[in-house]
């Protein structure tokens, strides 16, 4: 957990910032920036199916190792940037770094899940946040160096492939390696409640992206500073820590509350959305931070407990790493919706249009969750009562 809280941290000092760096510093449009970080989150997340399906079949401590490795690369070749092939290179390595990563390390919380409980994914959103509460503090401090921030994150991502390949905790989901990966693809793509809960998590998603690019954007026109933008990011990271405590012992005690939080998480969302439409001003950011963070707290631990209450063993990673790709999808439709809405009305005081529709498609997002609730207990009572020995043919019921 210190290793991802460090990672994260690195991480944070940038990432908060790139959205502005790339348009102001590096001078690219509007939509040339979108692209970019569109290709970073579809890297990062629509690759998650295929390495979770890797790490069930082999190590997950291989495959968080590498993600270490590429991550810093990615950061390191993005300092020396100049040109938009470069940039695009460094951003395929960082989506890869954090493709690779997450699903693995995931799994290994499965096998703690299933002795501590749910909790422990709420532990990851901590340990997480603790990292990323510090980070855009650091890089609004810093970011006229900017570029020192990235050869700084560079070196946090490859100090912790150490600890990791160090990592003494079991690795090994109980999966059978004599399982194929296209077996295993075809296991999951064919069952209903995976599928549903990963288009569902599309919503959610698209409403997040908006906090990497149209949020920051916007933030700094109100402001007047891109180095402020970062007391937000650590903001949201804050109140995630400090109600943390709540979302575990109150809200999600069970695995089969995870859908039920879920919904609950996305009327936050809407509530945070419909805030920036009542002016422009540094309390309408504050209020979208409060609420959005508190949506982010419910949705993070629950979607990842929700794909893992559903999963057969053996199969976690490729479970959660296939309900993330609904992250990749959600970033697209989120950026193209940030970009087109840009273009459309440049000049606006904000993007009420971008979000308007962001407070629409988080009300029909929380009501196809909330469609999928007796669906979801069923299937996860069965595979609750069920000896969790080995990969189970129970994927597709």
């Amino acid at each position: 957990m210190a290793t991802l809280g460090l990672s994260m941290g690195g991480a944070y000092m940038v990432l908060p910032f790139l959205a502005i760096y790339l348009t102001v510093e590096r001078h690219l449009s509007m939509s040339s920036s979108g692209a970019v970080l569109t290709t970073m989150i579809v890297l990062e997340r629509g690759g998650t199916f295929l390495t979770g399906i890797l790490s069930d079949r082999h190590s997950p401590k291989a495959l968080m190792a590498a993600g270490m490795v590429a991550g810093g690369v990615g950061f390191l070749l993005l300092a020396s940037a100049r040109q938009l092939v470069v940039i695009v290179a460094s951003a395929v390595l960082l989506g890869m770094g954090n493709a690779f990563f997450v699903p693995a390390c995931k799994a290994v919380l499965a096998i703690a899940a299933e002795v501590y409980g749910p909790r422990v994914f709420a532990l990851r959103t901590t340990a997480a946040n603790a990292g990323s509460a510090l980070g855009p503090l650091i890089g609004g401090v810093f970011y006229e160096h900017f570029t020192a921030l990235l050869v700084a994150a560079s070196i946090l991502h490859l100090s912790c492939v150490f600890p990791v390949i160090r990592l003494q905790a079991s690795t090994s989901s109980g999966g059978t390696p004599a399982m194929g990966v296209l077996k295993r693809a075809q296991s999951i793509l064919s069952d209903p409640a995976a599928v549903w809960l990963m288009v569902a998590s599309v919503g959610f998603w698209t409403c997040f992206s908006q906090f990497t690019l149209s949020f920051p954007l916007h933030a700094e026109s109100v402001l007047g500073s891109a180095g402020a933008v970062g007391v937000f990011t650590t903001l949201n990271a804050v109140i995630i820590i400090f109600a943390q405590i709540f979302l575990v012992r109150i809200v999600l005690k069970r695995s089969d509350q995870a859908v039920g939080v879920i919904v609950r998480g996305m009327l936050l969302m809407v509530v945070a959305f419909a805030s920036m439409m009542t002016g422009r001003s540094v309390v309408q950011l504050v209020m979208f931070i409060i609420f959005f963070s508190l949506s982010e707290l419910f949705l993070g631990p629950a979607l990842d407990t929700a794909a893992h209450a559903i999963s057969p063993r053996g199969q976690e990673a490729a479970y959660l790493g296939f309900v993330s790709v609904g992250w990749a999808i959600g970033a697209v439709l989120g950026n193209y919706l940030a970009v087109s809405t840009f273009d459309l009305h440049p000049d606006s005081d904000s993007h009420l249009v971008t979000w308007g529709s962001c407070a629409l498609i988080a009300i029909g997002t929380a009501a196809a969750f909330h469609l999928f609730r007796t669906t979801f207990r069923k299937r996860s009572s069965v595979l609750a009562a069920e000896p969790r020995g080995a990969v189970s043919d129970k994927s597709a019921a």
